[in-house]
């Protein structure tokens, strides 16, 4: 089976000579394991099966110039993206936001319909026939507090409700018309990435997540099953709650499955008859604090509690900065040999 097909089959629940990987790692991890392979090819050297594409936007040309270390995105908020952002990850800090106030006035939504915004795809897809090609699409909730800052997006959840669920159908209509542009493009599945969750609960009420921003989730997926993808969600921390919402909603793989948040055998007993959870590998415990052998363990069990598929294998969330690579490496080596058993 190809990388694709063996996805494709696990999503599917259909039984394959061994249960598809994915190493989500931080750029130090991933310079980490470079240097431990000797090798600047880490796609064929870890079997991984996923590849990804973004959309190319473009930067709007009337806006002036940021400093260095800083980058502008398509909405408008400024990012740090400099050293001092990539101790703990690779994500960068909201320098400023453009919407200080609970009001639109002299704010103009990006439209989501850009010419060319896919064109990656096609050369993507043909570097890589046989992995998994998977889009990264645009969320709402993460969006949304960027677009205004966390607190104040909070505070505005609160009081100005009305003000937030305006902001949310505007995203979902501009995440709806990017989506809409990969049909046809031979893509397989998008990740929508939106943070929900605590350790041990979601940031806001179950309620207020279904009341706000259930029915926009709904037709952000609904486009992308229109457009032939695959359906696929990140959120870290602890969203049992809302699992069989996801479901409703039309959701195939949530990522990740977090070991230090979720409980993983109620997820897999409960709701894997639904959903393909991915992860499931301790990224704030057995990666980066365990030993090689505890890792070896970790995926091992995984791999036999999932092993009638609907699961991907893979850390829960980027391995972090400060991982061994040795630690990695034991992920890989388990990984690889289902492959080659089966092949014996």
């Amino acid at each position: 089976m190809t990388k694709r097909e063996r996805v494709l089959a696990s999503i599917r629940r259909k039984v394959s000579e061994a249960i598809p990987w994915q190493f989500d790692l931080t750029r130090a991890a991933a310079d980490r394991l470079r240097a431990y392979y000797g090798t600047e090819d880490l796609l064929t050297r870890t079997g991984d099966h996923l590849v990804w594409v973004g959309p190319s936007i473009p930067a709007d040309p009337n806006l002036p110039p940021v400093g260095e270390g800083l980058v502008r995105d398509e909405f408008g908020v400024v990012w740090h993206q400099d050293a001092r952002d990539r101790n703990v990850g690779d994500w960068g800090g909201v320098h400023s936001v453009p919407l200080d106030q609970p009001s639109f006035d002299g704010y103009r939504f990006p439209d989501g319909t850009i010419p060319h915004v896919w064109d990656q795809a096609p050369t993507v897809r043909r570097q890589h026939p046989e992995h998994f090609l998977v889009a990264i699409g645009s969320g709402l909730f993460e969006r949304g507090w960027s677009l205004c800052g966390f607190e104040n997006y909070l505070a505005w959840l609160a009081g100005e409700r009305a003000f937030v669920e305006e902001m949310t159908e505007k995203l979902a209509d501009y995440s709806c018309r990017l989506t809409a542009q990969l049909k046809g493009q031979d893509v397989d599945g998008i990740r929508f990435g939106d943070d929900w969750g605590l350790q041990h609960s979601l940031m806001i009420s179950p309620q207020v997540w279904r009341d706000v921003f259930k029915k926009q989730y709904r037709r952000i997926y609904a486009a992308a099953r229109e457009a032939g993808l695959v359906v696929m969600i990140h959120s870290c921390g602890n969203i049992t709650e809302i699992l069989p919402d996801l479901i409703e909603i039309g959701v195939e793989v949530v990522h990740p499955l977090q070991p230090e948040a979720m409980d993983v055998e109620f997820c897999r007993r409960e709701y894997g008859r639904d959903l393909t959870f991915w992860g499931g590998l301790g990224s704030q415990s057995t990666i980066p604090l365990g030993t090689p052998e505890d890792n070896r363990r970790e995926a091992l069990r995984m791999l036999k509690l999932f092993d009638r598929g609907g699961y991907i294998l893979a850390p829960a969330g980027a391995a972090p900065t400060e991982t061994p690579a040795e630690n990695l490496a034991a992920i890989v080596e388990v990984a690889c040999h289902q492959v080659g058993k089966a092949e014996r």
